[in-house]
């Protein structure tokens, strides 16, 4: 018997959408542990991205026009969906942080992180990643259907409240990681990670540790016309780097 196709389609976003973006999860955590903090910021955002668009696909809501956006995709839930997710400010901080500047890939703005950042990564997917999962969802009960969304939104808060480690999701990659002791990517995830995992630790110690970068076209903006003849470049990064060569021709010794 074939399965009905709402059960096919939330098979593909647990599949497609949740589970490759816990890799990127712990994706994120291997580069910033090596100290490869572009690609730590760049895996962090796509995970986020792909935990937002999960959730969106599992409330039936078009995300078409989404790229690499968070915001984008929790004002869409917020408005046309059946619930909204409130980050705490750190995680909201973190995704516009990433917004801001992850999502160049070819090192077309600068960069910067602190030791911080990796926390707020655990904290952010702690605290999204749990709905991604099917909340709003009817059962047969005495007869009758009942809906479970506010039930299942009530179990999540009490989680949450609680400080209740993983995400209140069962059989998700994650979870399988951490039911294996000897899993090659246990180690990465529960790595100095207050948030997912069995130990029972209040506080984590981090190297002190702060990375910044100048892109190539901060440094030189008169290439950037040149370089755009010959790879992509967003147009807010041209449009940007045009107006700062112009202020330091004009002797703007603040651009």
């Amino acid at each position: 018997m074939p399965y009905p196709l709402h059960v096919l389609i939330n098979d593909f976003a647990l599949r497609s959408l949740r589970e490759t973006a816990d890799k990127d999860y712990v994706h994120a955590r291997l580069a910033f542990r090596a100290k490869l903090i572009p690609q730590f910021l760049w895996s962090s955002l796509h995970s986020l991205e792909k935990y937002t668009k999960c959730i969106l696909l599992l409330n039936r809501l078009d995300a078409r026009g989404l790229k690499h956006e968070i915001e984008a995709g929790l004002t869409l839930l917020r408005t046309r969906g059946p619930f909204q997710i409130e980050l705490s400010e750190p995680a909201v901080k973190f995704v516009r942080k990433l917004e801001d500047g992850a999502r160049f890939r070819y090192y077309e703005t600068s960069y910067h992180s602190e030791e911080l950042d990796l926390p707020k990564l655990d904290r952010t997917v702690w605290e999204l990643r749990r709905y991604c999962q099917p909340l709003d969802y009817d059962i047969e009960a005495n007869g009758r259907k009942v809906n479970l969304l506010a039930e299942n939104l009530a179990r999540i808060r009490r989680a949450q409240q609680a400080g209740e480690k993983g995400s209140c999701i069962q059989g998700g990659w994650l979870e399988s990681v951490l039911a294996k002791p000897k899993h090659s990517a246990r180690e990465s995830l529960v790595w100095q990670n207050l948030f997912f995992g069995q130990s029972r630790r209040r506080s984590i110690r981090l190297a002190s540790y702060d990375e910044a970068g100048n892109s190539p076209l901060y440094l030189h903006p008169e290439i950037v016309n040149e370089v755009a003849k010959y790879i992509y470049l967003p147009a807010d990064v041209k449009s940007a780097y045009r107006e700062l060569h112009a202020r330091r021709l004009a002797g703007d010794h603040d651009a």
